[in-house]
Order: structure tokens, then sequence, then C-alpha cells
């Protein structure tokens, strides 16, 4: 059965990395082009993007060669091109070599008139004699890009290959993809693994598996959760966006100290942009029996915890904010500066893309923030991003959520037990 598909990607090796990745090994190169892809602002330079389409069970034989452009994947140009009129192209370690002695004399005398934009086409189009000399000074330009082109591929082959996973590794590292960790923090802790396991290890899949989780523990840095102390004031703030999860979260948090521990606390509210979020902070309050109050200015936030002084706790619920609007950032350093808070727990969703919850952990580095609570993970499709954010983000997680029932579903945060969620070694309602 014949399957064609066409792959983009913004360059060659990404495109047939695709191609690899979707069709095998197999799998013929039927064309390739440079496209560009128009900028929604007009004054940005337009995106360059590769194509390249390719298949599987497609008969080329009688109308073009094979190239191998690298890890068994195979290019054919489509050119009218007579068998063995051109020497496949060879990417080695050491680069790419092409022959031409004999594409120069068996060219077919139509492309003369055709140029076509495929790497086959350029070759063989580059290589036809011309009388002008203009044409034939571009045609030599556009070999020298291909075979500059050709040269990096085999570049890149190469720097792939003195990085590959090993083969008693590759189960381990499909595991970390399978869990949405990124590539490259995946490479490197299969690196990591491959450095510091002994032979024994690397050929036993369960004692890798073991060593992989400790691994990932290291690289995750816990805090203490908030511990009140019976006598002494703490303020603790949460901050983060809007949709994170906050008002939940502290509901949870107040829940647990208040009946199961008995401290002695209150809440306070800065979020009177959503007047739901208020209601429904002051709904778990009257349940929970807490005194509340709301503010909306640094002078009541001073008053209001004056009226709360005696109490060991003071749990502070803020707006959420835009990572982008400065001056909304700028307003809530002011309140928790007259707060004067012990902890800023800085709440993000790991429903988010890691490149969003790296954005708001930078934004929000003016509120000063003690530490990370991580909500949502029953919501995310794997935990890997949890990796990619503790290696960029030098702040430990005081605390993970795992749903919306209060107050069950949060719980301190511990290195060994996230990595095991991490790996899938673990369920989330254990």
């Amino acid at each position: 059965m014949t399957d064609v598909r066409t792959f983009r990607a913004d360059n060659m090796q990404a495109a047939l990395d695709l191609v690899r990745e979707e069709m095998g090994g197999e799998a013929v190169i039927l064309h390739t082009r440079q496209t560009t892809k128009r900028r929604i602002l007009p004054w940005r330079k337009p995106a360059e993007t590769v194509e390249i389409t390719a298949g599987l069970g497609v008969d080329v034989q009688h109308r073009a060669t094979k190239t191998t452009v690298g890890d068994g994947v195979a290019a054919a140009s489509t050119v009218g091109v007579r068998p063995q009129s051109i020497t496949p192209a060879k990417v080695s370690g050491d680069g790419v070599s092409l022959d031409f002695s004999r594409a120069s004399r068996e060219i077919d005398p139509p492309l003369n008139d055709h140029f076509d934009s495929r790497a086959g086409g350029a070759v063989t189009r580059a290589l036809q004699p011309e009388s002008n000399p203009d044409p034939t000074v571009q045609f030599a330009e556009k070999l020298e890009s291909i075979q500059k082109m050709l040269n990096e591929l085999g570049r890149s082959s190469t720097l792939r290959k003195a990085d590959e996973i090993p083969g008693e590794l590759f189960s381990l590292y499909t595991e970390l993809i399978d869990a949405d960790v990124e590539d490259d923090v995946a490479r490197n802790l299969i690196g990591q693994l491959k450095e510091h396991a002994s032979p024994k290890q690397l050929n036993d899949v369960k004692a890798g598996r073991n060593l992989l989780t400790a691994l990932v523990e290291s690289e995750i840095r816990c805090s203490d959760p908030i511990m009140p102390t019976p006598g002494k004031q703490k303020v603790v703030a949460l901050v983060g966006t809007t949709g994170v999860g906050k008002t939940t979260t502290i509901a949870k948090l107040a829940a647990n100290f208040r009946l199961r521990d008995g401290i002695k606390m209150g809440l306070v509210t800065v979020d009177t942009y959503r007047i739901a979020a208020v209601e429904q902070l002051r709904t778990y309050a009257e349940i929970i029996d807490l005194p509340m109050k709301v503010v909306t200015s640094p002078p009541e936030m001073r008053r209001a915890l004056d009226e709360l002084a005696g109490l060991d706790l003071i749990l502070i619920d803020t707006a959420g904010r835009s990572p982008r609007d400065e001056l909304q950032i700028q307003e809530l350093k002011s309140l928790l500066a007259e707060a004067n808070v012990d902890e800023v727990h800085l709440v993000l969703s790991l429903t988010s893309s890691v490149r969003s919850l790296l954005a708001t952990a930078e934004q929000f580095g003016v509120a000063n923030a003690t530490s990370l609570i991580l909500t949502k993970l029953d919501e995310a499709a794997g935990l890997g991003s949890l990796l990619s954010l503790v290696q960029r983000v030098d702040l430990p997680i005081s605390y993970v959520t795992t749903g919306q029932d209060v107050p069950d579903d949060i719980e301190p945060a511990r290195a060994s037990r996230l990595a095991r969620l991490v790996l899938g070694q673990d369920s989330l309602f254990d």
C-alpha cells in the first residue's frame, strides 16, 4: 500500500527526524522545498520552513536515484534523470562527498530549461553546460549552497550519533518522553544514568529504573510545609495568575490547619477583581468558622492584619495577575510589603506549557516568592514539565494539589513521591 505524507519543520534535519519518526527508515523522500510563512506582525521577517514529501511503497526506481540523507532515510530526485546518472551523496562522520563525474555527461537535455527546487533537481540543473556566464555563476552558487546544506546534514548526523541513546537504556528514555519530559532533559538524565551506572545496572532494567528514579529525585528540591508557631503570628500569601487554583488551595490549607491541627487562624482576600472568588472563600470561611477580611489597598491590608492580631496564622488570597501587566505586579508587591509576609507561595498549574510556567515564574520574581505550589496534577497530560520547571526556577516546591476536593486533594511536596509520579510509578490517588 502506498503511503505519501508531507512534513514541515524549521530546518531540514528536524523535517528528516519527523519522517523517520512517523514513517521509519524505509521512507523515500519524493520532494523537498523551502517555504516562507508570513508573520502576524507584517514588519517581522517571514519565518523559513522546510517541507518534505515522503512515501512508503512508492516505486521510484525507474525515474529517480535513491540518496541516503541520514540514518537510513532515502531521498529520491524525481526530475527525469536516467538511472545511475548521478552517484548518490554519501553522508558520513567526516561530512558529505558528492561524485558528479558521470552526472555531467548523462543529464537529460530538457533540464536546460527547467529548474527543479528539489535537492536532486538543483544538483542536476547546476551541472548543465551553459553558454551564458551569468547563469553559470548562479548555478555554481546554487551548487555551493546545496553542498553546504549536505555538509551541515552530515555534521548533524555525526552529533546525533555521538549523543545516541544506548540500546539498553532506550526503554527508559522512551518512558521519560512518554511522561512528557522534554527531549533535552530526558537525554541529560539518560547521559547521567549511563555515566553513573555499572555495567550490571545498565543491563538490568529494574536496577536501571531504580537508578533513574533516584536521579530524578535528586533534581527535585522541596521545602517544608507551612508550620505555624503557637503564640507567634505567621503571614503567608499565595500569588499567581488567574485560574491556577489559588482560592481552592487556600481553602484546602485553611481546612486542614483549622480542623485537623486546631490552629488559630484567619483569612484575608484581595481578589476583588472576581466577586465569585471572594464569595467562594467567604463560604469556606463560614463553614470552617474562620474570620475573614476583604482588602483593596495597602492601608486596608495593614488595618486587616491589626484586627487579626493574636492569631497564629494568616493566609492571604491575592487576585490573579497577568504576568505581562507590570502595573498589576507592582500593585501586588506593594500589598505584600504592607502585609510584611513571612512566606510567598507562587501557585503554578501543571496544565500550562513549560514556556508559560517559566515566563510566569520570571514575571512574578518581584513578589519575592519563597516556594512553589503546583496545582492540577490530575489534569496534566504528563508531569514531565515539573522537571523542566525545577531545573530552571530556583525555588523549592512546598505543596502539590491533585484535584478539587476540599480539604483532601493537597499534600506536602516530597521529592521521592514527585519523582515516582513523574515516572508513572505512583498513582496520584494512592
